[in-house]
């Protein structure tokens, strides 16, 4: 037997429901992984900015510590060898 009248316009209602909630879900995920992916290359590209900046400082004071070195063996090669 068919159902009434009535009983099939609720279900095709509910279906129509529920196809619009799966639509929803999915276009959500879908957004949900772009946003992830979004952030993860944002991550990759500030850790990178971070190592930069690190051995950055990290050049810095080995120019430094060469210079300072240099700086001592002139002085005292002028001391010691009277140049």
């Amino acid at each position: 037997m068919t159902p009434p009248l009535r009983d099939r316009g609720r279900e095709e209602t509910e279906r129509e429901n529920n196809r619009k909630e799966d639509r929803q879900k999915k276009r959500d995920d879908k957004q949900d992984h772009r946003l992830d992916k979004i952030e993860a290359v944002t991550d990759k590209i500030d850790a990178r900015a971070r190592k930069a900046e690190a051995v950055a400082k990290k050049r810095k004071w080995l120019v430094i510590l060469i210079v300072v070195a240099i700086g001592a063996a002139a002085f005292l090669k002028n001391y010691f060898f009277g140049g």
